[in-house]
């Protein structure tokens, strides 16, 4: 546990830039009794920039208000990893044109690092680009993006890629979902509350977001509107740290699909430039501590998670 020694090391600069207390109660539970705990946090500076040399001396976990000690930090790189979901279900030709060129420019506007599959929704989710970052195949797979005369499966969708991320057991990246969606007809048939319940669970354990850019408003004539899709979007996305935004236009998938690209692209930069700390708490803490993360380093800013799961505006 903390010595002396250890904590006059700690304590040789002024403890500076205070982060808030970030971790719940119930989510700091058991740790009194933990040999070590750990959380990852990205530091920046006060231009948004990644500070990427701090040292283990710089850094104190406080629990209670007594200091644990610091015993490692190790640099993290994970970076954004992206799958985009395009509805091109029955009903969308009119505004599929504004779908594609949308995704074209955020696909333009994110780092060229960041790694990008397209897949469509309509009649069943299938995949036209897997994961890359070669532009070009992402660039083929929205020329081949056709409408269909079927129901989209926006809900399936979802499933099928948690689904497939909670499979990865390799996979060190934070996963981002867009869907690019309308209020059309939606044919999905795991829409039940037991698929529902672990779809959103397995989301959460694989530090996953999910943004929703709908449009909305449109009719067909003879066939029902979906409705539900709405609903999904803004509650997945709040949930999961993500965003919802309606359209009344087609023409604002050419807009707001940069500007989402740019918020992920800051993102990326954060979480893809962190540190995971890892600490011996004090003796004698209580259950539940309150907990702060200090850092004798001036003028930084500290994000603290236990996941490394930075949500950057």
């Amino acid at each position: 546990m903390t010595t002396d020694t250890t904590r006059g090391r700690f304590l040789a600069g002024p403890l500076i830039a205070l982060a808030l207390i970030v971790f719940a109660a119930p989510l700091m539970s058991g740790v009194a009794r933990a040999q070590t705990g750990s959380f990852f946090v990205s530091f920046t500076d006060a231009n948004g920039a990644p500070v990427t040399d701090l040292r283990a001396e710089e850094v104190v976990v406080e629990m209670d208000g007594e200091h644990g000690e610091t015993l490692n930090i190790e640099p993290i790189d994970w970076p954004v990893r992206v799958t985009v979901f395009i509805d091109n279900g029955i009903g969308t030709r009119p505004a599929l044109d504004d779908m594609r060129e949308g995704v074209s420019l955020f696909v333009d506007a994110l780092p060229p690092d960041v790694e990008v599959a397209i897949a469509t929704i309509g009649g069943r989710p299938q995949f036209w680009a897997q994961h890359t970052t070669n532009r070009q195949e992402l660039t083929d797979a929205l020329g081949v993006t056709a409408p269909v005369e079927g129901a989209a499966f926006f809900f399936d969708a979802l499933y099928e890629e948690a689904e497939r991320l909670d499979e990865d057991e390799e996979g060190q990246y934070f996963p981002v979902i867009v869907m690019v969606a309308t209020n059309g007809p939606e044919g999905s048939n795991r829409v039940r509350e037991g698929p529902f319940n672990e779809m959103m669970q397995r989301l959460f354990d694989n530090s996953v977001t999910v943004h929703t850019r709908l449009l909305s408003g449109s009719s067909i004539t003879g066939v029902k509107q979906g409705g539900d899709q709405i609903r999904w979007g803004t509650d997945i996305g709040d949930a999961t740290g993500g965003t919802y935004e309606g359209l009344v236009s087609a023409n604002g998938f050419r807009t707001l699909l940069p500007e989402l690209a740019e918020a992920i692209g800051r993102k990326h930069n954060v979480v893809s430039n962190q540190y995971r700390v890892t600490y011996a708490p004090p003796d004698g803490i209580s259950e539940q501590p309150s907990t702060r993360i200090l850092t004798t380093r001036a003028g930084v800013n500290m994000a603290p998670t236990l996941d490394g799961n930075v949500n950057v505006p």
